[in-house]
């Protein structure tokens, strides 16, 4: 079930953790050196890994995002079953390495033994809400020796907060009053390690033949919305169905690694306008979204 929280405590706007305390110690590249398309949901697919020769010591099971498409957290999974199940522990972005393999995947390198990570704070299972409490906020940058996020009486108020998992398959308004004129089937993160792009799919049959449309995270804002007995995360697009799905639209066409040509960044830029390499400001309804 996804609930909608409601923040209550005030605090300085938050900060994005840009240091690493671990270097990686495994064959990879370091994110920022990479010449890769960063999927979202292929680092979601990765794994955390210890010093030496410790191995695995969790999955990746998602990342915690705000509404500018700035990463919070990692949420990594220890015990369960493929990522399901088991504790919940969210490690500051920045904290360890986030590197690639080639053939391997996305591995987040962490400074500490799994025994080590089972002393880390925890989060409830389907909760943010310890995200804004000052406490559980302390004791998790004091363990993993992070650089404060947000300020002692825990998050920003207009921090919009959510879990990147939510925006795979959501639904995405036009501008034009449509209620859904697209999917959003992927974000991509920049070398800045925000979002920068989102890629748009609409039309086809169970996959088959849908078009793809790249756009800058930029353009997206979110909110959430009561559906039933539970909150879902909604998309809104600045632009049309008419204009999103145009034939001068630039397409995908099912090669992520279009993302890595200038000429077709900016093909997008041109068609889309704005800037190719930042999600520049979004606006988001001052609320955080579980899963």
């Amino acid at each position: 079930m996804t609930y909608l929280l409601k923040p209550s405590l005030p605090a300085m706007a938050l900060g994005l953790l840009l240091s690493s305390v671990a270097l990686a110690q495994d064959a990879g590249q370091a994110a920022d050196d990479l010449n890769v398309v960063r999927r979202v949901s292929e680092i979601l697919g990765g794994e955390a890994r210890g010093p030496g020769e410790e191995g695995r010591i969790a999955a990746i099971s998602d990342m915690i995002m705000d509404g500018q498409g700035v990463p919070r957290y990692l949420l990594l999974s220890r015990g369960g079953v493929a990522g399901v199940g088991g504790e919940k522990i969210a490690v500051p972005y920045g904290v360890g390495q986030l590197v690639y393999v080639e053939d391997g995947g996305w591995r987040l390198i962490l400074e500490m033994t799994g025994e080590q990570l089972d002393q880390a704070p925890t989060l409830e299972e389907g909760s943010l809400d310890q995200l804004r409490d000052p406490n559980w906020l302390s004791a998790n940058r004091q363990f993993f020796n992070a650089d404060q996020v947000g300020n002692e009486a825990g998050t920003d108020d207009e921090s919009f907060l959510f879990r990147a998992s939510a925006l795979k398959g959501a639904q995405v308004r036009g501008t034009g009053g449509e209620e859904s004129i697209a999917n959003v089937d992927e974000v991509l993160l920049g070398a800045d390690d925000r979002a920068s792009y989102a890629i748009l799919g609409y039309g086809g049959v169970a996959g088959l033949g849908k078009e793809q449309v790249p756009v800058p995270f930029r353009m997206l804002s979110l909110d959430a919305e009561m559906e039933d007995d539970r909150y879902v995360l909604v998309v809104a697009i600045d632009a049309t169905k008419e204009r999103l799905q145009s034939e001068l639209a630039p397409k995908l066409e099912g090669e992520y690694n279009r993302m890595l040509d200038p000429t077709f960044l900016d093909r997008i830029t041109e068609y889309f306008g704005g800037t190719e390499d930042g999600p520049g400001a979004v606006e988001a309804a001052p609320n955080s979204l579980n899963r």
